[in-house]
């Protein structure tokens, strides 16, 4: 157990030393809001699709067309058991706090943070695993949390237009009909697939370095709110997981990261894009990305003691 921890803090480290390029940049102001937004456009737009058909770049095989299709199932499971705790738990106080709430108990970090760490922990396996599991996200996040945040109603539309699903829409049928890129485009992909980790994280440091970490301490609300996004609530899922013989090892850590990451950063800027409680959502995001620090390893190390 100790030895997995030490393990794992190790490779989460890892990924918080290169938060603090981006926190110490943005603080000596050598980066600023511009140029924040400007990578998160290029994570999102190029680097994300990269990721997902750099995944799918490899020949056909029936047992992984299986792995891939129960992780997928397993991932949307975990979804929708977030929507049930986040509406079971946030039923009462003000509608702009509780929605917010509501969004961070569904949605983690699973790109930016669950990617990196999961290929660090379970290698090109944990990539291919957490970047369907990012494409499960999406459809959530475009359907449920946009209608969530909004008020309004459902948008199949929005789910199927966005960048991860471009991804998928060209890795897919790679995959299933073994076909290979050209060399020069592979490397290319590949190549743009390896910029995740930096560039996810100098954001994240960021968005930690614009926080009022005071005031984001003495709001009792996000303790809560991080105590079940990466406490609570991965620690239920995964006994469940465990007792079931659904996923295999690579399967069941990644699940972990991705329900033991903090709360997604898309909680702050649909918070604000949609004029719900904006600084509470910012305030989640900051102390559950610090506190994730101490949680992720002793989940993972506890997972991996286990499986």
């Amino acid at each position: 157990m100790i030895a997995n921890f030490l393990i794992v803090l190790g490779q989460v480290l890892s990924l918080f030393l290169m938060i603090a390029v981006g926190f110490g940049m943005y603080k000596a102001k050598m980066l600023n809001d511009a140029g924040a937004a400007q990578m998160t456009d290029l994570l999102l737009y190029a680097v994300t699709p990269c990721v997902v058909i750099h995944a799918f770049c490899r020949d056909f095989d029936p047992q992984t067309a299986r792995s891939i299709a129960v992780f997928a199932v397993a991932g949307a499971l975990v979804m929708v058991f977030g929507i049930l705790v986040g509406t079971l738990l946030y039923r009462k106080g003000e509608d702009n706090a509780r929605t917010v709430q509501r969004f961070a108990m569904v949605f983690s970090n699973c790109g930016f943070m669950g990617i990196p760490l999961a290929g660090a922990v379970c290698g090109e396996w944990g990539t291919l695993y957490s970047s369907i599991f990012v494409v499960i996200f999406n459809l959530f996040q475009w359907t449920y949390g946009v209608a969530l945040m909004s008020g309004q109603r459902l948008s199949v539309r929005k789910a199927f237009l966005n960048p991860c699903m471009i991804g998928l829409a060209v890795g897919l049928p790679l995959f299933l009909l073994s076909v290979h890129l050209p060399s020069p485009v592979e490397n290319a992909v590949s190549m743009m697939a390896g910029l995740n980790s930096p560039l996810a994280m100098i954001v994240i440091g960021t968005h930690l370095a614009k926080a009022d970490l005071v005031s984001t301490l003495k709001d009792t609300r996000c303790y809560f709110t991080a105590f079940m996004r990466l406490s609570a609530q991965p620690v239920v899922i995964m006994a469940v997981i465990l007792a079931l013989p659904w996923l295999d090892d690579n399967q069941t850590l990644t699940l972990a990261v991705m329900c033991g990451a903090p709360v997604a950063a898309s909680c702050a800027l649909f918070a604000t894009k949609y004029q719900r409680d904006s600084g509470l959502a910012s305030r989640m995001v900051a102390l559950s990305t610090i506190l994730s620090m101490i949680t992720l390893p002793l989940l993972l190390a506890a997972v991996r003691a286990l499986v």
